[in-house]
């Protein structure tokens, strides 16, 4: 399975010079194709964080997404959330392994201050060794550093997503 998205991704790239959120269900800022998000029940559901190089920080559009996904876990209390952090593939493999856990965190701790309990959230990282695309270019390796947030079931198994592609986050509010 992760070879077929791996496939998907560098062909969608490779063709279009942009990355299909279909594809692998994914926000991917300025290489993504379109302006579409992903929406489960009516609510957005951002199923990436991106994060500048070398940083930790939720910027006012991240916590945004990220207000709307505690929103619908807190409306679907048997859903559970994994976040995934990770990191490009500058710098040391130790250090990418930190950042990437503490961008897990990070995201982890605002999804708990909106008020979801912290035994529904299952934080991991990755640090460098997961890539969507391998690149030296810090501007494409944006899609690397990132937050993966995957929907859990009640049983911590990752639940198929049914969503809606829309024009805009503004139209999944």
């Amino acid at each position: 399975m992760k070879l077929l998205t791996t496939s998907l991704l560098f062909l969608s790239v490779g063709i279009s010079g942009c990355v299909s959120n279909q594809a692998i269900y994914a926000d991917y800022g300025d290489l993504a194709c379109g302006n579409t998000t992903t929406v489960i029940d009516g609510h957005y559901w951002p199923t990436v964080v991106n994060f500048d190089f070398d940083k930790k920080s939720l910027d006012v559009q991240q916590q945004h997404a990220l207000d709307q996904a505690a929103q619908l876990l807190k409306a679907n209390p048997t859903l559970n959330v994994a976040v995934i952090g990770s990191a490009d593939n500058s710098g040391k493999a130790g250090y990418n392994d930190q950042l990437a856990k503490v961008r897990a965190n990070v995201v982890a701790n605002y999804l708990q201050r909106q008020g979801l309990a912290a035994h529904r959230i299952v934080t991991l990282g990755s640090g460098s060794r997961e890539p969507f695309i391998v690149s030296n270019n810090q501007t494409n390796n944006r899609v690397n550093r990132r937050t993966q947030l995957i929907l859990l079931g009640d049983d911590f198994n990752p639940v198929s997503m049914q969503y809606n592609s829309v024009a805009s986050h503004s139209s999944a509010q």
